[in-house]
């Protein structure tokens, strides 16, 4: 199953949300398995890291379901807190290497 890591930027919270309903938004709205799940400090800046897969086909259709999921899940998370930038990363031959 090839695996997929999206890095998010989180800004303020909306009125009347709470921080654990950020990466409960995320996790729901990527509809493919979740592998793991992390907040980070980079910079300053919280940012949530999730790591997911999506089922096996070819590259063109697999990368496709990842930014499709990624899209998802920023759209939700943006209902709960502002959001900044993004990365969606592949794992491959055991590196994150970005997706353009």
């Amino acid at each position: 199953m090839p695996s997929y890591r999206l890095e998010l930027e989180i800004g303020d919270l909306r009125p009347g949300k709470t921080p654990d309903q950020v990466m409960e938004a995320a996790q729901s709205s990527l509809g493919h398995h979740v592998d793991s799940t992390d907040i980070a400090l980079v910079a300053g800046t919280p940012r949530i890291r999730l790591r997911f897969t999506v089922p096996a086909s070819s590259a063109v259709e697999e990368n496709t379901a990842a930014r499709l999921a990624a899209h998802d899940a920023r759209e939700a998370v943006e209902h709960v807190a502002s959001t900044g930038r993004s990365h969606l990363l592949r794992r491959r031959r055991g590196a994150w290497l970005a997706l353009g």
